[in-house]
């Protein structure tokens, strides 16, 4: 509040701004409800009135008992009853609720509908930076509004009038002395109340804050309980909820014990000036230029006078509150949403699917880019697939295309329409989106599936979840289709949450299909399923999908890989192998294809391997070892030397090469079974091993080490020449290589 105080500069800006919610607050375009408002301010004034003659009356009454006045006793007793009961709540107090409520009601209810409109009409950037609990709360604002102008108008305002009436009132009967003393009351009254709500304003707003807290504590630990069970937190929720009800307890006493302070100011004002009315008086009664009844008549008013001073100190207290808590509701009512139609928005034209990424770029804050410079064309019909690291901005890019967010620099077209400049509701109802982590509202399954097309029949939802490979899963569960889900679909599993969001989107039949990681967490069996349902789904249709599980994505009509924001390559699957880029880097590090070759008997294919590996280690040693001088020089050979003392490649080396490319060929064709739509390529070559310096030989601790060395600088040397790579032995311990070299 004094925040908007200083902003505003005064009270009458401060207030001005509310006027935004006036449309709301009185009852516009309806007639019977305006004229019931009319009627209560009639009431408001007969209550004024009645609050004038009850203590005339009253002195009337006392001047007949005394013999001063000609009106008969019972007459006047029976005027003041039918006027006490004519103010009561059985009176026109009652006729005044019952106007009043269902002025009062509708603009509780307009306000409520028109903050909660207004929220699921913002975009996305509010809504991902603020909380639940803050938006659940900012709703109740429209109740604080209503209060606070029923407190204004219904409350403030004829208390005003019947302060002003009493002041002229005194002021005739007892003189002007006497209505002095009333507005010089008043004035001393409000100023020591203004003064106090206004040092107690710190303590109020903590108060709040403290509320707040606690209902925002309260919120996450029953929405989150899933997480807080999982890490065994409950005592720590537990603990965290007694603090924030102990610091909004606290806040409470503080603000309690700060409002009896203030009232107790005001008692003693209120009794100062009703000392000062009554010794006036009893002046003007022993002058005899008043009566008995008169003082009697004084004393009744000053205690009418005390409600409408004291309540003016409430308002104080209670209009803070109110404007407090209504200040958030017009923060969110200010918020003007990023995304919104043009003023003559035309709906979506749609023909083929034809999408259109133009130059665009987007940033979140204006400031670091998140896509820069995308250009990619999408003929209708076909599947392109984003691939690239977390981050990279391949969701980001489904989300302009969905229109969440609105570029910021180049354009999106669907059939040569540039996003913004269509209708953004027809835009939506042509697109389908399986999101990476699909939200289910706690309600049955057939109404969570029947929320892609509101009108869809029983049968149409039992075939889309049919098509979605989901309809004998749910007809197993006990209530069938009227299961309930639990809240966000807790009760589902992980592939079923899928499959039903998978079925919701195939109710909705859309134009163009969005899949953000829609298989990401579930396993290989359920994956198939859902690839099969996916099928389903985007067959004949514009779809973009987001992957980084490749092999869900490898007949895509085009993959498209992102990096920083950027579009770095693009084209089919086999291209993107072929080319040895980046997403032939992603693809080696998912999946390890071996070459084909001739199939061979595996057991045989072993065996054979085995002896062929044991010739080369021997002769690879038997070189290694004519190396050493008899002196036990070990200087290694010279480079021709070693050339030389490397073993040509024997028959049996030749049947270990093909032997292993027959083996892998074995292996590749039942690969190909499990997964038939499996690409062959050969794989990058292994990282080679980093080998010593030849000057390092003497620190080796055996000869059988030395010699395994050797020959791996042999072979890397060999390789290095374009020659033919021999197979390097299996690693083998120390023990075992020493036997060998001993053998040989």
């Amino acid at each position: 509040m004094e925040k908007r105080l200083k902003q505003n500069g005064n009270w009458f800006q401060y207030v001005k701004g509310f006027m935004i919610l006036f449309p709301y607050v009185w009852p516009v375009g309806h007639k019977a409800l305006q004229m019931r408002a009319f009627a209560v301010v009639l009431c408001l004034f007969a209550s004024n009135a009645l609050h004038l003659l009850i203590p005339r009356q009253t002195g009337i009454i006392m001047d007949s008992l005394s013999g001063t006045n000609a009106v008969s006793p019972w007459i006047a007793v029976l005027t003041y009853a039918i006027l006490r009961l004519a103010s009561s709540e059985c009176g026109i107090e009652l006729v005044r609720q019952w106007l009043w409520i269902p002025v009062k009601y509708f603009s509780h209810d307009a306000l409520t509908r028109a903050a909660y409109s207004h929220m699921m009409h913002l975009s996305a950037d509010f809504h991902d930076s603020k909380s639940s609990s803050d938006m659940l709360m900012a709703i109740h604002g429209g109740g604080a509004v209503s209060n606070a102008v029923e407190s204004i108008f219904l409350q403030a305002t004829p208390m005003l009038v019947d302060m002003l009436v009493a002041v002229v009132y005194l002021s005739v009967t007892f003189g002007p002395y006497e209505g002095l003393i009333t507005m010089a009351t008043a004035t001393i009254f409000l100023h020591c109340a203004s003064r106090l709500v206004a040092k107690s304003k710190s303590v109020n707003r903590n108060r709040v804050n403290a509320i707040y807290q606690e209902h925002y504590v309260r919120h996450s630990g029953l929405l989150g309980w899933q997480t807080v069970s999982a890490f065994n937190q409950i005592g720590y929720e537990d603990n965290r909820h007694a603090n924030a009800v102990a610091n909004r307890w606290l806040r409470e006493q503080q603000y309690v014990l700060s409002w009896h302070i203030s009232t107790a100011f005001q008692t003693i004002v209120l009794s100062s000036g009703l000392l000062a009315s009554a010794f006036l008086a009893v002046y003007r009664i022993q002058n005899g230029r008043a009566t008995s009844g008169q003082f009697a008549m004084l004393l009744m008013y000053w205690a009418q006078l005390t409600s409408p001073l004291q309540f003016f100190a409430k308002l104080g207290k209670s209009m803070s509150d109110d404007f407090i808590d209504a200040e958030r509701l017009l923060d969110i009512m200010n918020t003007e949403p990023s995304v919104k139609n043009k003023k003559n928005a035309r709906p979506l034209k749609f023909v083929s699917g034809k999408v259109e990424f133009d130059k665009v770029c987007f940033s979140y804050d204006e400031q670091k880019g998140v896509i820069k410079n995308v250009n990619l064309d999408v003929p209708g019909g076909q599947t392109v697939a984003f691939v690239g690291a977390t981050g990279a901005g391949k969701s980001t890019l489904l989300r302009l295309l969905d229109r969440f967010y609105d570029v910021t620099g180049g354009a999106i077209r669907i059939d040569g329409q540039d996003l913004r400049d269509v209708d953004l509701f027809s835009l939506r109802d042509r697109i389908g989106i399986v999101p990476q982590n699909p939200i289910l509202f706690d309600d049955t399954i057939i109404n969570n599936v029947r929320y892609g097309r509101i009108t869809a029949t029983d049968e149409e939802v039992y075939d889309a979840c049919r098509a979605a490979c989901i309809h004998d899963k749910i007809v197993g569960f006990t209530n069938g289709y009227q299961t309930r889900v639990g809240e966000r679909g807790v009760k589902l599993s992980g592939g079923e949450l899928q499959r039903v969001a998978i079925a919701r989107a195939i109710l909705r039949k859309p134009d163009i299909v969005l899949l953000d990681e829609a298989t990401s967490a579930v396993d290989t069996d359920t994956e198939q399923q859902i690839q099969l349902s996916f099928r389903r789904l985007c067959q004949g249709r514009t779809t973009f999908i987001v992957a980084h599980r490749l092999s869900t994505i490898m007949n895509a009509d085009r993959i498209v890989v992102i990096e920083h924001g950027e579009l770095i390559e693009s084209g089919s699957h086999d291209e993107l192998i072929c080319a040895g880029g980046r997403y032939a880097d992603l693809w080696s590090k998912q999946v390890f294809v071996q070459p084909k070759g001739p199939p061979v008997n595996i057991t045989k294919a072993l065996d054979e391997q085995k002896d062929s590996r044991a010739t080369i280690f021997e002769h690879e040693s038997t070189q290694v070892s004519r190396t050493v001088s008899d002196s036990g020089d070990e200087t290694p050979m010279s480079e021709q030397d070693s050339s030389d003392a490397v073993p040509q490649a024997t028959p049996s080396a030749k049947r270990d090469r093909l032997t292993r490319a027959s083996i892998d060929s074995d292996a590749m064709s039942k690969a190909s079974k499990l997964n038939p739509i499996a690409p062959e390529f050969t794989p990058r070559t292994a990282t080679p091993k980093t080998l010593p310096k030849s000057g390092d030989y003497d620190k080796l601790s055996s000869s059988a080490e030395r010699a395994r060395l050797w020959a791996d600088e042999v072979a890397a040397a060999k390789a290095d020449e374009g020659q033919a790579e021999l197979m390097m032995p299996k690693p083998s311990t120390e023990a075992e290589d020493e036997s060998k070299v001993s053998s040989a």
